[in-house]
């Protein structure tokens, strides 16, 4: 059987769905800061334009009362680190769908359950195939993902993030900015990942030869 080709569409199915779903974080992330760039500015000018009112309040005042405090570097924070969070979620519901669809095609089927297996299990699946699940950065998006789930009340605002920073030792770069280049370069870690893996899913199911080999 042919080797695993991206190009040439031979890939799992699991990788097909994968990609769309990268597609559309890609151009999430990419339009809903385009989006809160123009919005914010819009914002800006109208609270600008109100009638003057010596006694009246400030335009940053007004400002703020419209976006209810949330202003542009914050909200690109959280945008960013949803994607992110999200997009290292998508990696781990391709290894479970990965899972069974080698599984249906060795002629092993499992029930989907309602429970979706946790991590360690789809890394003991994948490591009997020789693969490392964790390999080449996975391990530390993780990582960051947990940290932006659990400490996102510690470090909402650009301010908290300051100070956090400066109280969290050893944490670096994980505690500050997060920016749409550092969620790209994340996304491109778990990407690489997921076309390695998926070389040797390919060659586990539809690259099974019908006498049983691969």
């Amino acid at each position: 059987m042919s080797a695993w080709d991206e190009k040439a569409g031979r890939v799992s199915q699991s990788f097909d769905e994968w990609v769309l779903t990268d597609g559309d974080q890609r151009a999430f992330l990419r339009l809903g800061l385009a989006f809160a760039e123009q919005a914010y500015e819009q914002i800006w000018d109208e609270a600008g334009r109100e009638p003057g009112d010596p006694d009246g309040p400030e335009q940053i005042d007004v400002f703020e009362k419209r976006v209810g405090g949330l202003h542009e570097h914050d909200y690109a924070w959280m945008h960013c680190s949803g994607i992110l969070r999200d997009a290292m979620t998508s990696f781990e519901v391709y290894l479970e769908k990965a899972r069974e669809e080698i599984l249906r095609h060795q002629g092993k089927p499992i029930k989907v359950p309602e429970r979706a297996p946790l991590y360690r299990e789809l890394k003991d699946f994948f490591g009997t195939l020789g693969v490392d699940v964790d390999a080449d950065g996975i391990d530390e998006v993780r990582q960051l993902r947990h940290f932006l789930t659990h400490r996102r009340g510690e470090i909402r605002t650009s301010a908290l993030r300051e100070r956090y920073a400066a109280e969290a030792e050893g944490l670096g770069p994980l505690s500050v900015e997060l920016s749409e280049d550092q969620v790209l370069t994340a996304m491109n870690v778990l990407g690489q990942a997921v076309r390695r893996i998926d070389a040797r899913v390919y060659t586990h199911s539809w690259g099974i030869r019908k006498d049983g080999g691969a």
